[in-house]
């Protein structure tokens, strides 16, 4: 264990902290884990678009009993690799709710992998640096945004951050060996295993940071005889292993139609080009980290200079070669996500954590104190506005959100008055449990609560109530997001407004959902077949896949309607 982040020998910070990561500080990091994001863990319905779109995809390969080439609706979905969809099978087989599984349980990797991310850089934490380091650094990537948004989505990135921290573990270890120790062989093994199970998760993203982060250290440091204990002669084999069956399968499958689309047009084309409406200039993403790494960005910027002034420290070093270089990369990649540079997250979190264990940044500059201050104002504001959009988006003030929001903004008074006394050691604690409290009110209260956000729920509830008969057949007209899928069943079709009008024409039980963008053509196509559908209802919602706010009319064919009637 490095001394890079010092020791605070003083106060009461510094010596109650080491004693609480010397005897329970994965239960304290398990507990703060699940504080922050559980709350809408359960609750919270399918989100578009990525989300949905991993669910529905594994919702299809549980019905199938297809675990080669995943399929949402009728196409194959080959946007990644098949690791996300192997584990998020496994779960709902495991909850023995499939094939038609509750979301939360097609969540249930995400939110045990990112759990996984925290204890695992908590590990690196107290082999760089020291227990309180650790435990601090650990507890601001439990208590982030990012990882609590992440940690709530059945998709592909708390997973593959469990991959890449336990590759950069494996890397820390050798780096920080002992001259002539021996390494055993299961440290290059967990290496390895870690590269393949990241390929399979989200193809080269988990081996270009572990690449990334040995190319820096080996051009800083001139020396690379610490790689040696990796043995690539047997790793190399080993991660092929792990990750060939499933290529050469796909392969035998499917012909070249999945390299073509995840590497041709999934990959590279987010390298040339902003897919989906997300190109950014360079710098996007480290602005969005000031918000997605609330409350520990202020920190991460007030450690900066203590980061500099020590990066001659083979700790510092490490962690400096672990985020440059890759972020630097996604920085220059022109589709920009905010989740595309969480790998490098668990390095920054580790550094703030031991600037603030180093004791050299107390008291702070005047700036550091603004920063801090911004910090909970920033929560402050946040749980004030929480509470203001439930009830104008909803109409509801539930007493549980009022009380979540008066206790953000105490906690939150607290803070900043500890940052304006220069107690950052005081200050961060504060703000933590403010993210707790907040992530309560934001995604155990608020979110649930806001109809509008939910606009597949609202149709299938819109059907049901109607009672047309026990399964329609549906179409929607308009709205494409793979949540409709998912809530509404496999078989829903999409199709133009004008299709919407003929599909109701046919016989059966039939009900469509056309928006108001394709309502013009439905009407004109109804129009030149001589019927009328029957208007059951009206849904109105915001579109998470492409940001627009819509209405759907909610619409039955003439037959479904007349059973209804008989």
């Amino acid at each position: 264990m490095s001394d890079a982040a010092g020791t605070v020998r003083n106060g009461r910070f510094g010596l109650s902290l080491a004693g609480l990561a010397e005897r329970h500080a994965r239960l304290v990091l398990v507990l703060l884990f699940f504080a922050c994001v559980l709350p809408g863990f359960f609750t919270l319905p399918v989100i578009d678009r990525d989300e949905a779109r991993f669910a529905q995809a594994s919702r299809q390969m549980v019905a199938s009993g297809d675990y080669v080439a995943p399929r949402l609706g009728d196409e194959y979905r080959f946007k990644k690799p098949i690791g996300i969809y192997w584990l998020q099978t496994a779960a709902v087989k495991l909850t023995g709710l499939a094939p038609d599984a509750p979301i939360w349980a097609y969540r249930l990797p995400s939110l045990f992998t990112a759990l996984v991310a925290v204890l695992v850089t908590h590990a690196i934490g107290l082999r760089l640096f020291n227990p309180p380091a650790a435990l601090f650094g650990a507890a601001l990537l439990a208590a982030s945004l990012i990882l609590g948004a992440e940690a709530r989505l059945a998709k592909t990135d708390a997973t593959l951050l469990a991959f890449a921290v336990i590759g950069q573990m494996a890397l820390a270890r050798l780096y920080t060996a002992r001259p002539g120790e021996r390494i055993p062989l299961r440290w290059a093994l967990l290496f390895w295993g870690a590269m393949g199970g990241g390929i399979l998760i989200k193809g080269p993203i988990v081996p270009m940071l572990a690449g990334f982060t040995v190319l820096g250290l080996v051009v800083w440091e001139r020396r690379g005889a610490w790689l040696k204990p990796l043995k690539p002669l047997i790793g190399v084999p080993f991660m092929l292993l792990i990750v060939l069956p499933w290529l050469v399968a796909i392969w035998l499958n499917t012909g070249m139609a999945f390299f073509h689309e995840a590497v041709g047009n999934d990959l590279l084309g987010k390298v040339a080009t902003g897919q989906e409406s997300h190109g950014a200039p360079p710098g996007a993403h480290f602005l969005a980290f000031f918000v997605i790494f609330w409350p520990g960005a202020a920190l991460a910027a007030i450690a900066a200079p203590w980061v500099w002034s020590s990066r001659s420290v083979p700790a510092v070093r490490f962690c400096l070669c672990w985020i440059v270089p890759f972020w630097i990369a996604f920085e220059l990649f022109a589709t920009k996500l905010p989740h595309y540079t969480l790998p490098a997250y668990p390095a920054i979190a580790l550094l703030a954590g031991a600037a603030l264990a180093s004791g050299r940044l107390t008291p702070p500059a005047g700036w550091a104190r603004l920063l801090a201050l911004g910090a909970a104002v920033g929560g402050l504001v946040a749980g004030i506005g929480l509470v203001i959009l439930l009830h104008r988006l909803s109409g509801l003030l539930p007493a549980e959100a009022l009380v979540l929001a008066a206790l953000a903004c105490v906690v939150g008074c607290l803070a900043a008055y500890r940052a304006l006394r220069a107690n950052l050691e005081a200050t961060y604690p504060l703000l933590i449990l403010q993210a707790v409290v907040l992530y309560g009110l934001g995604f155990g209260v608020a979110a649930p609560r806001v109809e509008a956000l939910w606009v597949s729920p609202q149709i299938a509830r819109s059907i049901a109530a109607h009672g047309l008969c026990q399964k329609p057949e549906i179409m929607v007209s308009g709205f494409t997001e793979a949540s409709t899928l998912f809530v509404l069943g496999t078989e829903t079709r999409y199709g133009s407004g004008g299709e919407a009008a003929d599909f109701l024409a046919a016989p059966g039980c039939r009900v469509a959902a056309v928006t108001d963008r394709q309502r013009p053509a439905f009407e004109a196509r109804e129009a030149e077949l001589g019927r009328r559908a029957m208007r059951l209802d009206t849904v109105s919602g915001f579109n998470l896949g492409n940001g627009r706010w819509m209405t759907l009319q909610i619409l039955a064919a003439p037959v479904a309607a007349e059973a209804k009637g008989s």
